[in-house]
């Protein structure tokens, strides 16, 4: 899984618009920043025994504000599951989300899954500057895999998410 550090780093690699990276419960301590990217923990800081947890599982969030005051929310979990309460109480309205399941569970993909709808949703250059567009061809790229099995196509088509088109700029990334 990746740590904090790393999402940081490969989100300004890919040109998003990155403005928290943390557990689901310090996010009522962050001030919502519209057109502004989040990748979000689904644990909390502490256990209930006020140990520190180590993360399980990485979401996206983005909120997009228009000049004419319509406000955009969209969730992905690469789970296809809706946002957690935390979620929608920091946002503060209804948050849709993508109900396409394209992880499996033996899969540890869920924060470059996150990076690369966030990627793909900010900076793709063949998006269509709509939210929800761009969400859906984003999607369509993957297999449901409660309707699929071929998990392996939905790595792939991840993986390409990370490669360079210059061979010059490419790093050793270990992906996934």
């Amino acid at each position: 899984m990746l740590n904090d550090e790393q999402i940081e780093d490969l989100a300004i690699r890919m040109d998003i618009p990155l403005v928290f990276v943390g557990f689901k419960d310090n996010l009522a301590n962050e001030k919502l920043q519209y057109n502004k990217s989040y990748i979000i923990n689904m644990e909390n800081e502490f256990d209930d025994d006020g140990k520190p947890n180590d993360g399980s599982h990485w979401v996206a969030l983005q909120v997009n504000k228009y000049p004419n005051g319509n406000i955009e929310p969209i969730f992905f979990d690469s789970y296809g599951t809706s946002p957690p309460e935390a979620v929608k109480k920091y946002v503060g309205q209804y948050v849709p989300y993508s109900k396409k399941d394209i992880q499996s569970l033996a899969a540890n993909f869920c924060g470059w899954a996150s990076l690369a709808f966030l990627h793909y949703i900010n900076a793709f250059d063949r998006r269509t500057h709509h939210l929800y567009s761009d969400v859906e061809d984003f999607l369509d790229l993957f297999d449901d895999l409660n309707k699929s099995i071929d998990w392996k196509k939905n790595e792939y088509i991840l993986k390409m998410f990370f490669q360079s088109k210059d061979p010059s700029k490419r790093r050793d990334i270990e992906v996934f």
